[in-house]
């Protein structure tokens, strides 16, 4: 397990309550699940579910768009929900709809009850498991939030499923890899069981942040989703977010292309795409840190000035090693922006809010997750490179951290600098 309570707890004993590390756990596992089940599987099935119901490859992966489309609809409402109702029982109930969504796929052999499964179903709750274990661990850490969040985003489980649901498929069949799925997500069902909402110096908590300077003291209160949305700072830490996220979309799609157009084998592409993704396992961890020393704000413009940097090295084309060496690095930064921005919210919008803020900056990200890849693609089927589009994405990163140095958000203050 990477979670350990001395891990959680050094140096935070005195602050955070005795109940903190057992909710730590319990975000870990939501959000490890949720991502897992549904992005660890699906094109390890693809196959298996086009035989079943009989359609083709357009018309199978039409659930990626769709559980987007519904995750980051409900991303905001699941915020607000949470901002004033039981956050263990919409955490409950978003585990539920996984689980539920897993077995109609493990019975199914229809495909408009394939797409509602990941519309009405997984969509709602990879939104609960997205948003609400970060909401669940700013809650409960006052100290070392930062590296905690980077703990629990640390994508451990997504690494195991794609094995075992191989496996389960090949000595099995589909219906048995679906089960392996509702199995876990049953785990989410019964560790949410154990959800205490809040600490019991909940509100003492809040008052604290606010007298160390940690957020903006006119923002740290209750905020509606209107406020949120007029506020600036939201939008320049969303922008400066998205466009880290934007880059580990475009090399996750495009690296084993975007390699065989430098004069790379298949196998090595391949290589390059395994290594951002085991590299951000331990960026999660590290920019958490990050941001605990610097604050949510700093630590985010350090993250996006290096990703861009890094970018614009692979305009170079350097040897396979360097090139390894330099899309780790890329992978590191990409999955450290999820804890940075957590940081920086609670930050700027407090404990009672965050949520909100959190689920907006998921549905305001939906244009940019769709349209990237497909824009990508235009680009290299005009030029025959993706030169430009490693060139947009530099610049993406790095308009999005002079944004980010542009504001303020220091002790009461709330406007851009």
């Amino acid at each position: 397990m990477v979670l350990t309570s001395s891990e959680v707890q050094t140096g935070v004993q005195a602050s955070n309550p005795p109940l903190a590390f057992r909710m730590a756990v319990i975000a870990f596992l939501n959000q490890n699940i949720a991502v897992a089940c549904i992005w660890g599987s699906f094109s390890v099935l693809l196959g298996a579910v086009e035989l079943r119901l009989g359609v083709g490859r357009e018309l199978s992966t039409l659930a990626v768009p769709i559980v987007n489309l519904a995750t980051a609809v409900f991303a905001p409402i699941t915020g607000a929900l949470a901002a004033k109702y039981s956050l263990r029982l919409i955490m409950l109930s978003g585990s539920l709809l996984s689980l539920l969504g897993f077995l109609v796929l493990a019975f199914t052999a229809s495909y408009p009850l394939y797409l509602l499964a990941y519309g009405l179903l997984l969509g709602p709750g990879m939104a609960a498991g997205a948003i609400l274990p970060a909401t669940l661990v700013t809650r409960w850490y006052g100290v070392g939030r930062g590296r905690v969040l980077g703990i629990v985003c640390a994508p451990v489980v997504i690494a195991i499923v794609p094995l075992v649901s191989t496996w389960v498929l090949l000595a099995h069949g589909l219906p048995s890899a679906y089960g392996v799925l509702a199995a876990l997500a049953t785990v989410s069902v019964i560790a949410n069981l154990f959800i205490v909402d809040r600490p019991p110096s909940s509100d003492q908590a809040s008052t604290a942040d606010n007298r160390q300077g940690a957020g903006t003291v006119s923002m740290a209160r209750d905020t509606g989703m209107a406020q949120l949305l007029r506020s600036p700072l939201l939008w320049v830490l969303t922008l400066g977010y998205i466009s880290s996220i934007t880059g580990s979309i475009l090399i996750t799609a495009n690296m084993v292309p975007m390699a065989r157009s430098w004069g790379f084998s298949a196998t090595l592409a391949a290589t390059l795409l395994a290594i951002q993704s085991f590299a951000g396992i331990g960026g999660t961890v590290l920019f958490g840190w990050v941001a605990d020393r610097l604050g949510g704000k700093r630590a985010l413009a350090i993250l996006l000035i290096d990703a861009a940097l890094l970018w614009l090295l692979l305009l170079l084309h350097p040897p396979f090693a360097p090139t390894a060496v330099i899309v780790g690095l890329i992978g590191v930064h990409g999955a450290g922006a999820i804890p940075v921005l957590g940081v920086a919210l609670s930050e700027v919008f407090g404990r009672d809010s965050f949520s909100r803020a959190y689920g907006l900056v998921n549905l305001i990200n939906l244009p940019f997750a769709v349209l990237s890849v497909p824009a990508a693609a235009v680009i290299f089927a005009h030029t025959g490179s993706y030169a430009r589009v490693v060139l947009c994405q530099a610049a993406f990163l790095a308009v999005g951290c002079l944004l980010v140095l542009s504001v303020r958000t220091g002790r009461g203050s709330t406007q851009p600098g």
